[in-house]
Parts: C-alpha cells; sequence; structure tokens
C-alpha cells in the first residue's frame, strides 16, 4: 500500500484494470481491512481546512472593530491625561478609562465565548449529522460516511446524491449529474461508464464522460463507480489549492495574525462598521476641538462606550433565546443575519412531512380499495375493497396492479435489528416513494425473491421530465403476470411496466385492465373518469402513482446499438400502455410544522413549499 501510485487517465482503462490496480473487486468492492489501511494511507476524504481558532484568538478578534479600536484608544488617552493632569493622585480621576476598558473586555468576552461554546457544539454535531452514502464492501452494500471514502472503493450513486469523490463509472444507467460547481455550465451533463474514442471533428468535453467528480449532485439515474481520487486530490481539490495559491496559500489575515472575515461579514456589521467609522471620523475632529477647549477650561475626556454593549447584551439576549430552543448560535451577529431573512423555501418529503410513507388507497380495475395497516410492517393489516370490507387481495386488478408496481421498484424491505435494544423492526432500504408499494405487495403475498423469478432486462429511471420510471422485464414461457393476475398474450416474452405522476402516464395509455383480467379501450371519457379518482385522492393529501404495463414480443429496438439515447428508447417502449391501477400514499406532517410555519407568517416571513408532486396533493398538503 506505502508504494501506491495514482492511476493516470482512469477514464481510459476498463473496469477489470481499475479493479486489479487499486486491488478492488467489480463485484465486492474492497475489504473492510483494505478501506482501513487506504484510510490511514491517504487521510480523509476532506478539503483542507482553516485552523480552528482558540478562544484567545476569538477574543483579540472581537478587539479589532474600528469602534472598539477606537474605545480603546479613548480609554488609553483618558488614562494618560488623567496621569498627567493636576488630579492624577486622586485615583477616581481614572473611572473613566478603567470604565471603558472594563466595558470593552466585557463585551469581547461575551462574544467570544459564545462563538466559542458554539463552535465546539457545531463540529461534534457535523460529526453526527455528516454526509453518507452507499459503498459496497466485502461484497455488502453498506452505508458509509463521506470523509472514510477511499481509493478504490466502489460506490453506488443514485438520484439526489452528491459525488463524495472523482469516481470513474462502471454501471450507468440514465444518470445524469450538474457539474455547474465545477465547469459552471448551466445544463445537466449525460453520463455513460463505457470508453468512448473521440469522433472527428468532435467538439472537446469539459469533462470525461465516464468519470463524475467530487461536489457535483447526481440529478437523474443511477450508477456505480470506483473512486479514482479523494480529498484535495479531486478536481475540487486541485481548485481549491489554486485559490489558495492566489495568496500564497495561505488564509487572509489583518493586523498580521488574526483571520479576516470582512468577506462573510453580515448585514449588521457591515452597518455598525460604517457607522462606526464615520462616528470616528466625526469623534476625531470634535475631539481635537473639545481637547483645545478642554486645556483651555481645564476639563478631560468624554466617550461613550454604550453601542457596542448594548448590540451586544442585545444579541446575547437573543441569542440566549434561541439556546433556549436547542438553536445553536455560533455567531452572535447571525441573530440579527437571521432576523433579516424575507423568504423560506423548504423541501416537502423528509422536512415539513415525516417521509414515511404508507399506502392507504388504491384503484385498480376499475374498483377502489382501501389499504390497511400502518408503517412499514407488512405483516398488519391488507388490502379490503371500499365501503364493504371484504378482502380483496386475490382480486385479478390487486395483484397485477401492486405485481407490476413492484417490478418497477429499487426498493426492499427486511428487518433491521437495533443493536441498543435488540429489537427487531421492518425498515424499507431505498426510495420513499417506492416503500409503501414494496410493503403493499409483501401484504398479498409477494416476497423479495420476485426479483429473482423475473430478471429485468433494462431500466429508464425517473426524471423530472418524464415524470416517470420504466422497466423492461423477461415474462417469457408465462401464461400471465402471476397466479390469478394480468393474463399475457401468446409470444409475450417481455413486459414494460412504467410507474409515476399520473396525468402523465394516461396519455400513454390506450387501454386499460378489466376485472375479469382482459383490457379494453381506454376512451376519453374513461381517462377524465380516472382523472377525478386521482383528484379525489390527491385532495386528501395522498400521492397518487399510476402503474401501466405493455406486453411486447421483443425489445422495439437494437439493444446493441450504443448510439441510442435513453429519451429513445424510453419512446419506443412508452406507447399503447394498459393501465392497470393507481396507488395512494400518505406522507404524515411532522410535528411542529403548522406552527413554525404560522410563526413564520407571524414573522412576515414567506414560507415556500417545493415539491414535485401532483398540483392538487401539493396543494392539499400546504393547506
Amino acid at each position: 500500500m506505502s508504494n501506491f501510485v495514482p492511476l493516470a487517465e482512469p477514464e481510459l482503462k476498463n473496469a477489470e484494470e481499475l479493479a486489479d490496480h487499486y486491488g478492488s473487486d467489480t463485484a465486492k468492492g474492497l475489504t473492510s481491512k483494505q478501506a482501513q489501511e487506504i484510510l490511514e494511507r491517504d487521510g480523509p476524504n476532506e478539503l483542507e481546512k482553516p485552523p480552528k481558532p482558540t478562544l484567545l484568538m476569538l477574543f483579540i478578534m472581537q478587539l479589532t472593530g474600528f469602534v472598539i479600536i477606537l474605545l480603546l484608544v479613548a480609554a488609553v488617552a483618558s488614562l494618560v491625561v488623567n496621569g498627567t493632569g493636576p488630579n492624577k493622585s486622586d485615583i477616581l480621576s481614572y473611572t473613566t478609562g478603567k470604565a471603558i476598558f472594563i466595558i470593552v473586555f466585557l463585551n469581547a468576552g461575551i462574544a467570544a465565548w459564545t462563538e466559542h461554546k458554539a463552535g465546539g457544539a457545531l463540529e461534534a454535531l457535523s460529526k453526527m449529522t455528516q454526509a453518507s452514502i452507499y459503498v459496497v464492501r466485502d461484497g455488502v452494500e453498506v452505508k458509509v460516511d463521506c470523509p472514510d471514502i477511499v481509493r478504490g472503493d466502489l460506490v453506488v450513486l443514485g438520484t439526489g446524491d452528491v459525488v463524495p469523490a472523482d469516481m470513474r463509472l462502471i454501471e450507468a444507467e440514465d444518470i445524469k449529474v450538474s457539474e455547474m460547481a465545477l465547469t459552471g455550465e448551466p445544463e445537466d451533463v449525460a453520463k455513460t461508464s463505457k470508453i468512448k474514442a473521440k469522433k472527428a471533428g468532435e467538439p472537446e468535453k469539459l469533462t470525461p464522460e465516464n468519470m463524475v467528480f467530487s461536489g457535483c449532485s447526481v440529478t437523474n439515474g443511477k450508477g456505480k463507480g470506483f473512486v479514482t481520487d479523494t480529498g484535495m486530490s479531486t478536481r475540487i481539490g486541485r481548485i481549491a489549492q489554486l485559490i489558495a495559491g492566489e495568496d500564497g496559500g495561505k488564509p487572509k489575515t489583518k493586523c498580521g495574525c488574526l483571520p479576516d472575515t470582512s468577506a462573510s461579514a453580515t448585514p449588521l456589521q457591515q452597518n455598525l462598521e460604517r457607522l462606526g467609522g464615520r462616528i470616528g471620523m466625526m469623534a476625531i475632529i470634535v475631539c481635537i476641538v473639545i481637547f483645545i477647549i478642554g486645556v483651555a477650561m481645564n476639563r478631560t475626556d468624554p466617550s461613550n462606550p454604550g453601542i457596542p454593549l448594548c448590540v451586544t447584551i442585545s444579541l446575547s439576549i437573543g441569542c440566549s433565546d434561541m439556546v433556549h430552543k436547542n438553536v445553536l448560535v455560533r455567531k452572535l451577529a447571525a441573530v440579527e443575519t437571521l432576523g433579516s431573512a424575507s423568504v423560506i423555501c423548504s423541501d416537502k418529503t423528509g422536512t415539513l412531512t415525516e417521509g414515511k410513507m404508507t399506502m392507504v388507497n388504491m384503484w385498480a380495475a376499475g374498483a377502489k380499495y382501501d389499504v390497511e395497516g400502518k408503517g412499514f410492517d407488512p405483516t398488519v393489516g391488507g388490502i379490503k375493497i371500499e365501503g364493504k370490507g371484504v378482502d380483496g387481495s386475490r382480486d385479478v386488478g390487486v395483484r397485477s396492479a401492486l405485481l407490476a408496481a413492484l417490478l418497477c421498484c429499487n426498493t426492499s424491505l427486511s428487518k433491521v435489528k437495533n443493536p441498543e435494544t435488540g429489537e427487531e423492526k421492518w425498515e424499507p432500504k431505498g426510495n420513499s416513494s417506492e416503500a409503501p408499494i414494496v410493503v403493499a405487495a409483501r401484504k398479498v403475498g409477494f416476497e423479495q425473491s420476485v426479483e429473482k423469478d423475473y430478471k429485468r432486462v433494462m431500466e429508464i429511471p425517473f426524471s423530472s421530465s418524464r415524470k416517470m420510471m420504466m422497466t423492461v422485464t423477461d415474462v417469457s414461457g408465462r401464461s400471465e403476470l402471476c397466479q390469478g393476475g394480468l393474463p399475457l398474450a401468446a409470444g409475450t416474452t417481455l413486459l414494460s411496466v412504467v410507474k409515476g405522476a399520473p396525468n402523465f402516464i394516461l396519455d400513454y395509455c390506450t387501454e386499460q385492465l378489466c376485472p375479469d383480467g382482459s383490457a379494453k379501450p381506454m376512451t376519453d371519457a374513461d381517462k377524465q373518469d380516472i382523472l377525478s379518482v386521482v383528484d379525489q385522492y390527491s385532495e386528501r393529501a395522498l400521492r397518487v402513482l399510476a402503474v401501466a404495463t405493455k406486453a411486447m414480443p421483443k425489445l422495439p429496438f437494437d439493444p446493441n446499438n450504443d448510439d441510442l439515447s435513453t429519451d429513445q428508447k424510453f419512446q419506443a417502449c412508452r406507447n399503447n400502455l394498459c393501465l392497470v391501477g393507481l396507488v395512494a400514499s400518505i406522507d404524515p406532517d411532522r410535528d411542529g410544522v403548522p406552527e413554525s410555519v404560522i410563526a413564520a407568517r407571524g414573522a412576515g416571513i414567506r414560507v415556500v413549499m417545493i415539491t414535485g408532486d401532483y398540483l392538487k396533493t401539493a396543494v392539499a398538503i400546504a393547506r
């Protein structure tokens, strides 16, 4: 390990060459022992951070403001004037200078202690909440903190992930990343796992097509790849080194040794600095005049140290109130900056809601059903016909809709043991929107082993533009989708399944499933009836997904044609779909959210909810 040489041009190496160079495996990744040795050799996957200021340094930094320096000069001048005046033996004549020193140092002490205490708490908190990502180690997919990622790790990427280090992709399924932070280009960049030779006349790419880089976010699709560089060796790390090199690699300082924080000053700090400068200039002029008059009248110095102390005490009171509400405040002036906020933009799933979706209703083959049970335990509850309470788990529509939806999912469900209490509970692993489908499918008897019985041929991940996900499954040798499910026409070898936004999927549907398992043409009136069902569910703040299928004798395109884009493959498989059902799930509001929104409005702050949900679902949740 000690003689490790970084790999040059990893984008030109195939998966086996990469695995051999890093001592890894294309299926099992590194072993835990290997990962630990590499981590000790290369260090954590982090950019270099400036040293944390000590309490003494924080205290001294509080004394560098213009107004504070002016007060210190005034205090010294007061002591000098009184020490050389006629009353120099009177101890009370030094009261003004001493008072200014005490107030200034008290002001600096309060601010320094508050920042020091909050800094320690935030550092501990950051270790608890640092970013993590799924990595294959010892042949098992595990969640690893990003600082512990090492060269040779086999990292699994999905939509919404931030790339933890520079990686060479060995698997890519319609994956796109935003490289704005790296290249400045606003458009998402499509990535591939293949080594592509540059064609004549083709413009030079800003980044290799089979590489993704640290700090870039995955906006679409999923992939898997080997880590090639970490920490300061990544592209973003080299950019950080270049930026630091502009100043000789050293952080900006003031007064020779203190960190310069002027670039990140808050509105209050900037205004006080400007006010202090004006007051200072006026004070110097006034003091000269007053000094001349004072000498003539045998009087001494006036000064007013009250402004900094009043500001510090006011902010400290605000900081104290926030601490009582479990809010950490690292900088006193941040209290004022927070008060300047006028708009709060919040994600819905997992922020305003709990992110624990549960299926409560479904519609299949023209009938409505209630899905009983709560949480992720598939052994509790069942599927009942709405209004009748009769078991509907054997109905053709229910079994077809849930199995088809399950074939279009990447989420798994298993029992997880709590190491502290020893208690076992069911937990999903994967997309929160797919979890209720997996749970409901288990309730009607579809186990996790379904994946082995139905081989997936192709997958087109969900994207914000398509509003749906598609999979193609091998169903050769079957006369029906499952026992008691959708019949398959003679010659059917593949089944295309789409899952996503109902209003988008209905545009591609020409048929719908009937209660007896047959399919009938879908008219415009049928579409309006189905959309009214979607609206009824959405008005109850339920998230509705449509599930549709298409039986095929073979793929409608050449699978060996590498020039075909994902969108072209999608368009070839999406037409003439048969709607099999709708599934409706609820994501409960997080405790305290309504009260927080009301409080924000009361403070004159506009709250905006950001979501990709169906419009009526979003409106119902917002209300």
